[in-house]
């Protein structure tokens, strides 16, 4: 049978057709899957451009735009994606929220409160290989991602190396706080600041604390965080004999009641607490804050003998705390209300040194002399504070982290007074001699007062540079002083005295050598030994210094970039 020539020709008709639409589809999948790989390409460009740029922003950044930019556009040049016409690469600064139904978010914020980076990247490409290519059409493919790197750092106003040779103000204090007497030596208070413990070890070693959020919402008793720490000690590498002898004497010696809350020791100010796990802190540190926080307001009594020549005087020291210390662990830089998001304030607290003694005096033309003293040396310490600024988290090879913490040192009062009337405005010292047949007689009064010149401290900026891959470059101290600090003990230059004589002796100039009398054998050496003995130490203990502090950075912990949205 003879096919009918207008059939052949529908037939070939069909196959032209057929062969047309499989070639399109052919084409089409072509297309598909070159706009598909071009487009994951635009992620991978996106993804580790946000990746490498989040080393210098957000909690690992300065807060400068430019910097992230140029880190994002180097990453995109190595993935063949250098800016042009056709190419783009957009960074922005912000946040990642978490919205309904655990969405995570970008915001754009300023620079100074960012927490993360995000980069966009987009690119002109043929929209086909084949009608694109003669139509000259082309489509944009862009991708976004949005990546952050979380950094914390820990620190605290005070040095553990400054304070460690104060062992008698040492023991006092503690003996004040914990109601009976301390006696470590100085090898033992060495040993405790040798130890540091993680927080994570802290809360694995207690029975009733899970995790770190519930370590930081505990309130126990001193006792209980004593042998809290005690625990943790004997467990970590850094135990030895030594250690766990001088915490079980602290143990031992605590007969109070006291309570603190962890989280008004160590206030961990990341959004999620768990970031500061494995941030390690000082023994010491910890011991002493611990003990001023359960402390709170209570007066702690610091007796005090001060030899003078000739004479021995009893003086007591009473320290009062108004605001205690506090750790801190935190991210960097501000928060959305343009609040430092870990932010420490020194001790605030007001020493009072009293001193009611008789003394021999050794005036010339005069026999017998004796000084009556009734003075009280007033030291009233203002609250610094201490902000971490910014954190460099390192980049790739290299290893190294730069902390900036800002500083502003407290402002300090001085004053002497009398031990029997704080608010007179002076001190006072009778002087006595004896006459023959009229026995002992009073000679002058003098008033004693200070005239010293404090500058207010302005704040400052430290900057600390840690080898992350090193444990032992932690921690680090640091003095921030933009006013000169000044030692209790070097007050004598000034003090003023106003010497008024009775009339019962008679001399020329007496009133000037009853002055250089007691600057010389009173005065000086007595407010000498008492800034040496006790005040001093005390500040140095606190970390403090009259308008200046020391700083105490003792952990960084960064982690590796992650992608967020």
């Amino acid at each position: 049978m003879k096919l009918n020539i207008k059939q052949r020709g529908a037939i070939g008709l069909l196959g032209i057709m057929t062969l047309l639409l499989a070639t399109l589809f052919v084409a089409l999948a072509v297309d598909t899957g070159r706009l598909l790989m071009e487009q994951r390409r635009m992620q991978t460009v996106a993804d580790m451009a946000a990746l490498d740029a989040s080393a210098l922003a957000g909690h690992c950044g300065e807060g400068d735009l430019a910097q992230v930019q140029a880190l994002a556009q180097a990453s995109a040049a190595r993935n063949n994606h250098v800016i042009t016409v056709d190419k783009t690469l957009d960074v922005s600064l912000g946040r990642v929220d978490t919205v309904t139904a655990g969405l995570r978010q970008f915001t754009t914020t300023t620079a100074d409160s960012a927490t993360a980076v995000q980069v966009i990247a987009a690119k002109s490409v043929p929209a086909s290989f084949f009608a694109g290519g003669i139509l000259g059409r082309s489509v944009n493919l862009s991708a976004s991602a949005v990546a952050e790197r979380q950094g914390v750092a820990g620190f605290v106003a005070g040095s553990s190396l400054i304070g460690l040779s104060e062992q008698a103000v040492l023991n006092s204090l503690l003996s004040g706080i914990l109601g009976s007497p301390v006696n470590l030596n100085v090898l033992s208070y060495q040993g405790i600041a040798a130890a540091n413990i993680t927080l994570a070890e802290l809360a694995g070693v207690s029975t009733t604390i899970a995790s770190t959020e519930e370590l930081l919402s505990s309130n126990l008793s001193l006792n209980d965080w004593l042998n809290l720490y005690a625990d943790a000690v004997n467990a970590s590498d850094a135990a030895d004999v030594g250690l766990s002898a001088a915490m079980q004497s602290l143990v031992m010696a605590n007969v109070s009641e006291l309570t603190a809350r962890f989280s008004d020791i160590v206030a961990v100010t990341s959004d999620a607490p768990e970031a500061a796990a494995e941030a390690s802190v000082n023994l010491f540190d910890l011991l002493m804050t611990t003990a001023f926080v359960a402390n709170g307001s209570q007066a702690i009594n610091l007796p005090l003998s001060v030899s003078l020549p000739g004479n021995l005087l009893n003086v007591t020291s009473q320290l009062n705390i108004t605001e205690p210390p506090k750790m801190v662990i935190g991210p960097p830089g501000r928060n959305a209300e343009g609040q430092w998001r870990t932010y420490m304030e020194t001790a605030q607290f007001d020493l009072t040194t009293l001193v009611q003694s008789t003394v021999d005096l050794n005036v010339a033309g005069l026999v017998g002399t004796k000084a009556e003293i009734d003075l009280a040396l007033q030291v009233d310490m203002a609250q610094g504070s201490a902000w971490l600024q910014t954190l460099q988290c390192g980049q790739l090879n290299n290893n190294r982290a730069i902390a900036t913490i800002g500083v502003q040192p407290g402002t300090a009062m001085l004053n002497l007074t009398q031990a029997s009337d704080p608010d007179a405005e002076t001190a006072n010292i009778d002087i006595s001699a004896t006459l023959l047949l009229l026995g002992r007689v009073p000679v002058a009064n003098v008033g004693v007062g200070l005239d010293i010149a404090l500058q207010n401290p302005t704040s400052t900026d430290l900057i600390y540079e840690v080898n992350l891959s090193d444990p032992d470059d932690l921690p680090q101290t640091q003095h921030a002083s933009t006013a000169p600090g000044l030692a209790i003990s070097n007050i004598s230059q000034g003090i003023k005295t106003d010497v008024t004589l009775l009339g019962a002796i008679s001399l020329p100039l007496l009133d000037q050598l009853i002055e250089q009398a007691l600057l010389n054998q009173v005065l000086t050496p007595l407010l000498s030994e008492i800034g040496q003995e006790t005040v001093d130490p005390l500040l140095s203990v606190l970390g403090l210094e009259i308008g200046a502090m020391h700083v105490n950075l003792f952990t960084v912990e960064v982690e590796r970039p992650d992608l967020k949205v």
